[in-house]
């Protein structure tokens, strides 16, 4: 496949050269984009100002750079096609997905402003997560210090308050123990009861 490569600031244009990318092209061109994002170059924008016709291998071609270049944290960007292949992508719903514009002018414009923000606030939220394990550490060994100590201090407590309870139960307490225990049950006394002849009698 006839294809050249330029860059332009943080962007790399894929140009095919070719007026009709079909099943012929569809291994060179998977090579050409792998050999890209492995080098590093993972924002792409693909360039099809020079095709005017594409098949089903095609149309599998740029989904498959979405993809690849979504694996790398990157983006990939299609822009100038003609009105078949936007047709085609209508028609399988990838125009939904796909990251379509009309000029290389246009995505430099629009996307390259929002890339820099994106890179700043990853940069900011590297630096942030470097600055705070030094105090994150501080902060786990003095709570691990606290709970040792309120451990302690428990343990301490316990101890205290069984010996309490032991001096407390050799006082009154056994006294109390001695004395019910010489205490026996009341004896049963019989009530009076009426006999036959309706005399009362007590028994013993």
């Amino acid at each position: 496949m006839k294809h050249s490569v330029s860059n332009r600031k943080e962007l790399t244009i894929l140009k095919i050269e070719e007026t009709v990318f079909d099943f012929r092209h569809g291994t060179s061109y998977k090579k050409a984009v792998e050999d890209l994002i492995e080098s590093g170059s993972t924002n792409l924008i693909i360039d099809f100002s020079h095709v005017k016709a594409i098949d089903s291998c095609g149309i599998s071609s740029i989904l498959l750079t979405h993809q690849l270049a979504n694996h790398a944290h990157g983006l990939a960007i299609f822009v100038a096609l003609c009105q078949q292949i936007k047709d085609l992508l209508k028609l399988t719903n990838l125009d939904k997905q796909l990251y379509i514009f009309s000029s290389i002018n246009e995505v430099v414009t629009l996307v390259e402003p929002a890339m820099k923000t994106r890179r700043c606030s990853r940069a900011k939220s590297k630096s942030a997560a470097y600055d705070h394990p030094d105090e994150v550490g501080d902060e786990l060994d003095l709570l691990h210090e606290n709970d040792i100590d309120s451990v302690i201090d428990e343990d301490d407590m316990g101890v205290s308050s069984f010996d309490d309870d032991e001096e407390e139960l050799t006082g009154d307490d056994r006294v109390e123990g001695e004395g019910s225990k010489k205490r026996g049950r009341p004896k049963k006394t019989a009530g009076p009861t009426i006999g036959r002849n309706g005399k009362k009698s007590t028994r013993a």
